[in-house]
């Protein structure tokens, strides 16, 4: 997808605007870490999009600011590769492959992780507007608040079916394509919600909880 261009120019290092609840947000914030690319982090208020909309003509969060430019969620990946190929998101040639991982974790196993812990979300966030709009927005989607409450557990299992999963994978590699590449991204971004309500990782699965760590170690390159 091209960039879209935009008639105000933003000058200094790019920007990328971030929700901390956002699984692409945490995906493309660790594959900048792991690139070392320089950029000016912009917190976007759950309930709140007006300066996004002004500076990006656009609702969709992550979104990458750069000159004149705008690029969306969904294209970040190959732009971060074309700014800095070194190192790289796709080993070995396996762009393929790494995409296809990176979908399945954004819409299969986030799915599993956000339905476990969406109910303990708002405690996390900042303020009372932001938490109503929250639960509002997720009850109306998801149904009545107590009853997702009340299938925690049920949701539960359900998730731990996808961690094992992964653990499996992950029993004797220490990268899920041998070096780091945008499927680790992708997928540690689709646990993320589990962090952002201080969750871990059970401690049964010690390969995934490793390889959690790893890639939370990444230093910020956020400036």
């Amino acid at each position: 997808m091209a960039p879209t261009r935009l008639t105000d120019p933003m000058a200094g290092l790019p920007r990328l605007y971030y929700q901390p609840i956002s699984h692409y947000c945490v995906s493309a914030e660790r594959m900048l870490a792991y690139k070392r690319i320089r950029y000016q982090l912009v917190h976007v208020p759950y309930h709140d999009r007006r300066n996004l909309i002004a500076a990006t003509h656009q609702d969709y969060l992550p979104a990458w600011v750069e000159g004149r430019s705008v690029v969306r969620w969904d294209a970040l990946a190959d732009h971060f590769e074309k700014l800095a190929p070194r190192p790289t998101l796709y080993p070995a040639r396996s762009r393929g492959l790494a995409r296809a991982l990176e979908n399945w974790g954004h819409q299969v196993v986030e799915e599993r992780v956000w339905r476990y812990v969406v109910t303990e979300v708002g405690a996390k966030l900042q303020g009372e507007p932001e938490r109503w709009v929250f639960e509002e927005l997720q009850s109306r989607a998801r149904g009545p608040w107590e009853l997702l409450r009340y299938r925690q557990a049920e949701f539960r299992r359900e998730m731990l079916t996808y961690l094992a999963l992964l653990e499996e994978m992950l029993a004797h590699r220490t990268w899920l394509l041998g070096e780091p590449s945008l499927a680790d991204f992708g997928i540690y971004g689709s646990l993320s919600p589990l962090f952002f309500v201080g969750r871990k990782i059970p401690p049964s699965l010690r390969h995934l909880g490793s390889w959690c760590r790893r890639i939370a170690a990444l230093p910020s390159s956020a400036s």
